[in-house]
């Protein structure tokens, strides 16, 4: 396929704030990962930092369906995209990507239009089939396929956003996820099944899965998430879960998260939820500080998304939460042998909601939603004690293991406008500090131990009067001490879409920009950050914070978080509109080499 020459379309951003010699990111020395990108943020501590150099985007070099549902989804999410979808894996010339087959069942449709949170929805998608499909990329960017494989891994019976279909590349074997909590383990070269490991037992149970991304860490050893859900009330009933790894031969071992997180309240135990309107009018908090409501935890188990990171020493790093209750999370740190080292929970950490992110003026005729006047500084309005950080499950956010050997993690907080925060813990597990950021990201992670900079997707959600997103819309790099060193705005307005003849319709409908729609950034050698954003768009940012380039793919389109990938020839592998994506350069032909 003869690549499609795009123009590169140049945004002046007025808010980007180059920070000249402070903002450089240290560009990566040669390493022999160059020519692979075999897992969720690339490598075991997932820093989402290549060695290769990212090609100019000025070309479509070529473009693959993975899901060919679009339409029934969109159809049913009301014109969003919910969906998760795997980071492509690379491992020289060879790509492995997820392709969808089987059927689609459509949502419950009723008068109001498609409904697909009632219980009876939550097994709808399991007419699906979820493959792992080889590509051969070409010099020209050309994707061949080869090999494909139908796994029976399902999705857990969640509502909201589709949970991630994630694999990894290993050796000459590629790791996909199988139903029951198994791995299927296959020949990368050839799609034969090496080995179905089933370290939860022989007999497959429908209700047990395996949850999140697959980390390979440095000594070949797999990590995965497993959990079991009760059938009929799998969001309200009490699970199991459990760490898994299985060694290069195959041999798994398994930790149940009980045993990983000491500290936590047990599953029996009550916790404190939030003020219910029944018995709480607003304002909240109530006057005195009254205590919200209880419920039983329930056990610890993984966010259904989170992927666990390795660090160079082999420590383990993960998040868990209450079953019953995703205030009640943790960061643990585990040894290789599966037992803990520390959990740092993530309540009484932050201090900075009432009178801080939310007003402390409401009256119950006035302002009922801010927090009540008198309010003491920092409490959680819904709560009344202080904020805690969150687990969600509708978030891919994973743990990424820093180069001085601590840890960060992108939680979920809601008062700071639909947001979350960065938290920084340090090899102990102490809190090293925060950062009021865009909510569902795995950071980029360049740099040393003494120099390094993070760099996330840092959206403010929320709308104006008309009902448009506000923004403003951020990458943003973040120093070691999470001190901002650049950000870079959206500042497209415009909704575009291609049309059948290559042309594009734009409507401007998008006064503040677009959100960035990527759950996992790319870094380059030179520091260049690669990121897609909604506007439809993938862009490559320069290490001090400015445009470098950009290109525009199908649509714009309001969708789950999507990854984004480098090859070793630094070609750009972006997600968009149920396609996979590979932008660089045009290649030259013959006669233009001379």
């Amino acid at each position: 396929m003869r690549a499609i020459p795009l123009s590169v379309i140049l945004v002046a951003c007025g808010d980007n704030h180059p920070a000249g010699d402070a903002g450089e990111i240290a560009p990566l020395p040669p390493a022999s990962e160059c020519n692979s990108w075999r897992q969720w943020g690339h490598s075991a501590a997932h820093g989402g930092a290549s060695c290769a150099s990212g090609q100019p985007l000025r070309a479509v070099l070529s473009e693959r369906v993975y899901d060919p549902f679009l339409d029934q989804e969109l159809a049913d999410a009301r014109g969003d995209l919910r969906i998760h979808y795997q980071s492509p894996l690379i491992d020289g010339d060879d790509v492995y990507m997820l392709i969808k087959r089987g059927s689609y069942t459509p949502c419950h449709t009723g008068s109001s239009g498609p409904s697909c949170n009632d219980p009876d929805e939550r097994y709808r998608l399991h007419s699906q089939i979820w493959a792992e499909q080889q590509f051969v990329v070409g010099r020209d960017g050309a994707l061949v396929p080869g090999w494909s494989f139908d796994s029976d891994w399902k999705p857990e019976p969640q509502i909201g956003f589709e949970p991630v279909f994630q694999p990894a590349v290993t050796g000459s074997l590629i790791a996909i996820p199988g139903a029951g909590g198994a791995l299927w383990q296959l020949d990368r070269a050839t799609g034969g099944v090496v080995r179905h490991v089933q370290p939860l037992g022989r007999a497959i149970d429908p209700d047990t899965y395996v949850a999140g991304g697959l980390t390979v860490g440095p000594d070949g050893t797999i990590y995965y998430h497993a959990v079991k859900l009760d059938h009929d009330q799998p969001l309200d009933r009490p699970s199991q879960a459990w760490l898994v790894a299985v060694s290069p031969d195959g041999t798994p071992r398994v930790a149940e998260f009980a045993s990983l997180v000491p500290g936590a309240p047990a599953a029996t135990d009550l916790c404190l939820g939030t003020y219910d309107l029944a018995t709480t009018p607003l304002p909240w908090p109530p006057a005195g500080l009254a205590a919200p409501p209880s419920a039983p935890c329930g056990p610890q188990r993984p966010g259904i998304n989170a992927a666990p990171a390795v660090a160079a020493d082999g420590t383990i790093f993960t998040v868990s939460r209450a079953h019953g209750n995703e205030r009640y999370a943790y960061v643990v740190a585990i040894d290789p042998s599966l037992s803990p080292r520390w959990a740092t929970s993530l309540r009484d950490l932050l201090h900075d909601d009432c009178g801080v992110a939310t007003p402390s003026d409401g009256t119950a005729t006035d302002r009922p939603f801010d927090c009540r006047a008198g309010t003491p500084l920092g409490v959680e309005r819904v709560t009344g004690l202080a904020p805690a950080a969150r687990v969600n499950d509708g978030a891919t956010s994973s743990p990424v293991a820093l180069p001085d050997g601590g840890v960060l993690y992108g939680a979920f907080t809601g008062y700071n406008a639909t947001r979350g925060h960065l938290i920084k813990l340090d090899r102990r597990g102490g809190f090293a500090g925060a950062y009021d950021f865009g909510w569902d990201t795995t950071p980029a992670v360049v740099g040393g131990p003494l120099d390094y900079r993070i760099v996330i997707k840092d959206n403010h959600y929320g709308s104006d009067a008309s009902g448009a997103d506000r923004g403003p819309f951020y990458l943003t790099a973040l120093d070691a001490a999470l001190h901002v060193v650049w950000q870079f705005a959206s500042t497209s307005t415009q909704s575009c879409a291609r049309q059948p003849d290559g042309s594009t319709a734009c409507t401007d409908d998008h006064p503040h920009g677009f959100e960035w729609c990527v759950n996992a950034v790319a870094v380059d050698r030179d520091g260049t950050v690669f990121a897609s954003s909604e506007d439809g768009r993938t862009y490559a940012i320069t290490a001090a914070g400015a445009l470098r380039d950009s290109v525009f793919l199908d649509r714009a389109l309001g969708a789950a978080y999507t990854p984004i990938a480098l090859d070793r020839a630094g070609r750009v592998f972006a997600l968009n509109a149920g396609r996979l994506w590979v932008l660089g350069e045009e290649p030259q032909r013959p006669s233009e080499q001379w």
